[in-house]
Parts: C-alpha cells; structure tokens; sequence
C-alpha cells in the first residue's frame, strides 16, 4: 500500500513539474528580452557606461524568479517591475524624445505582466489534486472580494488582505496550527474581524464558504471551492507530517 502510495505521489508531482518546466521560457523571456532592448538602446545612445544596468536587471529577475518559483501568485506583480524598469532604461536613451521614456516604460510593464499571468495560469489552471502533492502555494481567490486570497503553501497557510489601498495584511499559520477545515453555508451577509488581526476584516456573503480553525479562533472565507481547499489543507499537512 506504501509503494502505491508513493507512486501517486511521485506521479503528482510529475505533473506539477511538468507545468513549471513548461513555463519556463516565458520567464526567460521576461528575464532576457526587457533587459536585451534596453541594453540595445543604450549601445545605440553610446553611453556604455550605463551597460551595467540591464546586466543588474537579468541578475536581479533571474533570481527573483528562481527564488519564487513555486509561488506563480507573485510573477506577475514582479514581472510588470521588472519590465517598467527595462523599459524606462530603454527610453531614457531617447534623449531627444521625451515621450519614449514613460511609453516605453508602460509597454514594457504590459508586456512583461500579460506573459507571466499566462505562465501563472499555466501552472495553476486548470487546479487538480496533482497540486496537493506539490510544494507549489495555491492561492484561492475569496468570492465577491477581489483584494483577498486564502493561500495555501506547502508549510503554511495566509490570509492576504488588504486594509486599504497601500496596507496589505497577511496574517500566516503554521499547518501544524491549522485545525479543522470544512465547507459551511452562509445564510446573510456579514463583515467579520479575523481573529488576531482587527485590522482585517472579511465580508462574507450568502451561499459557501471554508471555515479554518485557527488560534486564537476561526477563518471564514467566502469561496465555492471549500471542498478542494479541505482536502488540499490536509494532503499538505500529511506531507509535512503534521496531524
């Protein structure tokens, strides 16, 4: 039963890393191509001395993503920063057309954010118990509230939220804190104070919703997967070893 068991295992993560390799050269491209044309513009401009930058750029992304590969939530954000800076250096070489700098910057920052949400979507879409298997975090995006998303990691699980437009929250609990987790049914709208944390609140609205148990109390997270979000918390919880 244990050898059955770990040939599951294995073949789920098989699949995962299937997916990761297979996007990887989205993000070399994000990694190389910004980075490329602004070094291409700056040899045009001949201000070689400012080679350095596109160099710092590639070193910088390329351990960004290598670092945050099993967090695709994250690549978007980063890649549209890291293209809005290559493109800015790109159009800062166009010292007689003052426009090029901000367009450049925008384009670049588009570009580099519709290439890594599709790599985003690649590893994490369609979501399939493969992913339990995985070290891979999946974020669940809560019902009704765009700027909150329950994530699941392969150690943890948190909370991001949002106070407002520049304070984000993240309150974070070790799986081996976490205790049940179960689908619920919500009857009335209702705004909730996450325990620990008044600063965050959760609007939570008619119909299903996971509820996590958590010290010092419980999660309630508006979400019509509270089934998957059961059975991935706990398939992670026995990986790491944690009752």
């Amino acid at each position: 039963m244990t050898g059955v068991r770990g040939q599951l295992e294995r073949k789920g993560r098989d699949v995962v890393d299937a997916r990761l390799r297979g996007v990887r050269p989205h993000l070399a491209a994000i990694v190389l191509v910004g980075p490329a044309l602004a070094a291409a513009a700056t040899a045009l401009s001949g201000r070689l001395a400012l080679l350095a930058v596109p160099a710092l750029l590639v070193a910088a992304s390329a351990w960004y993503f290598r670092t945050s590969a099993l967090r695709p939530r994250r690549w978007p954000a980063a890649a549209a920063a890291f293209g809005a800076l290559a493109g800015a250096h790109a159009g800062a070489g166009a010292v007689l057309f003052w426009p090029a700098f901000p367009v450049a910057a925008a384009a670049f920052a588009v570009a580099a954010h519709r290439l890594a949400a599709g790599a985003r979507r690649r590893v994490l879409e369609p979501y399939t118990p493969e992913l339990a298997d995985s070290r891979v975090e999946v974020p669940w995006q809560a019902r009704g509230d765009r700027g909150l998303q329950l994530l699941v990691g392969h150690d943890r699980i948190t909370l991001a939220g949002s106070r407002g437009p520049f304070r984000l929250v993240r309150p974070m609990v070790a799986l081996s804190g976490v205790g049940a987790v179960e689908q619920i049914l919500v009857a009335r709208r209702a705004t909730l104070e996450v325990p620990g944390v008044g600063e965050l609140r959760v609007t939570v609205t008619p119909g299903p919703a996971v509820r996590i148990t958590v010290p010092p109390g419980q999660w309630i997270v508006p979400t019509d997967h509270g089934r998957e979000i059961a059975r991935l918390v706990a398939r992670r919880k026995e990986l790491a070893g944690v009752d």
